[in-house]
């Protein structure tokens, strides 16, 4: 029998800190190649024409030299887009979760608390466990048809307080008058994650706090690319605050963190205004779709503001995510309290939710 042989390098893990050390790691929604996605949340339709202009044009100089490190003219045409005050109001991230990263550094000590309503995105808890801060989960008062925002939350003696409106899993929105209420209420920070809220502002123009920022000193809004733009591929997030925090954020975040690719882009795809309410006129019709096909089934899911259902499925939840899989369609599960008997469910194409619900009524539902 051959004896198995001590990895030279494990010694070196001493070194590392305990906090990385202990915890599993944050886990992306799948990405199997062959499938049809409807695990992760992409927009189902492609990106502005524009960007694909840009990326067909770009010199050799574009990936030479570096990029505007403050992302400038990114930000400007961002402040005029979401209408905020000027650039100064901005800071961009490769990703809102490169935001998310700057604001943990920025703000959080060890054992400073983080809170959070639960369930809600994970890698809330991640961060906060590699800053070394404590995360407090507070849940979400559930009713049938939406999520209320605990009335606790306010009461924890946090530096941060995380919402995500549309909230992720749920899909479901808190009302601004609310999130304005909690600001207030909070010595500490109040960061409104504002992933899918573009879903939302296509029904309802009153569903974003952002036009409320200047108001709140303490609130701070994040908007990403991955979602209502298509560009998850490309890696862009925007984080509003007031100038005076925006100015601290730029001191924390990596020097070239928003690469020149990715700047072009961004502002191809905010200036095609256009393109970008098709998307969302396109989702939102195919959503309606998809909620219908899926009622056949007795299936029940909090009303959706986002491009998503968490549909109620029973104990057989993990199981036809399992066989969805086989046969090329990722939806996702996840095995924990609350959640092991439902589904989240992304709105694809037409042929996506023909596909899916045929499979379904394959598999017996």
């Amino acid at each position: 029998m051959t004896a198995t042989m001590p990895d030279p390098s494990s010694s070196a893990r001493r070194h590392l800190r305990a906090e990385v050390l202990a915890y599993a790691g944050y886990t992306p929604g799948e990405q199997a190649t062959g499938c049809v996605k409807l695990n992760t949340n992409e927009c189902a339709w492609p990106p502005s024409p524009k960007v694909r202009e840009v990326l067909r044009g770009v010199a050799d100089d574009t990936m030479r030299l570096y990029p505007d490190p403050r992302a400038n003219r990114l930000r400007e045409v961002a402040a005029g887009v979401f209408g905020v005050p000027s650039r100064d109001w901005i800071l961009a991230g490769n990703g809102s979760d490169d935001c998310l990263t700057v604001l943990y550094r920025s703000v959080l000590k060890t054992a400073d608390r983080v809170a959070v309503p639960w369930p809600t995105y994970g890698l809330y808890d991640d961060l906060a466990t590699l800053q070394g801060a404590e995360i407090v989960h507070v849940d979400f008062r559930q009713a049938p048809h939406t999520w209320h925002l605990p009335t606790v939350l306010a009461r924890q003696n946090s530096k941060l307080v995380l919402v995500a409106n549309p909230n992720n899993p749920s899909a479901t929105l808190v009302p601004v008058d609310d999130l304005r209420r909690l600001a207030d209420q909070l010595d500490g920070l109040l960061v409104i994650d504002e992933a899918y809220v573009d879903f939302a502002l296509s029904e309802n123009p009153e569903a974003s706090v952002l036009p409320h920022l200047a108001a709140h000193p303490n609130l701070v809004v994040l908007r990403t690319f991955s979602k209502s733009y298509s560009l998850a591929g490309g890696r862009l997030g925007l984080l509003f605050a007031a100038p005076a925090l925006i100015s601290a954020f730029m001191k924390v975040k990596d020097s070239y963190n928003v690469n020149a690719l990715t700047q072009a882009i961004g502002i191809a795809a905010l200036e095609d205004r256009d393109q970008f309410n098709a998307n969302m006129r396109r989702t939102v019709a195919e959503r309606a779709r998809l909620e219908t096909a899926l009622s056949a089934f007795g299936w029940t899911w909090p009303k959706s503001t986002a491009n998503f259902l968490l549909c109620e499925v029973g104990e057989r939840a993990g199981d036809l995510c399992r066989e969805l899989k086989e046969r090329g369609y990722l939806v996702r599960w996840w095995n924990r309290p609350g959640l092991s008997t439902k589904l989240r469910i992304t709105v694809g194409r037409p042929e996506d939710t023909d596909a899916l619900v045929g499979h379904l009524r394959a598999l017996g539902c």
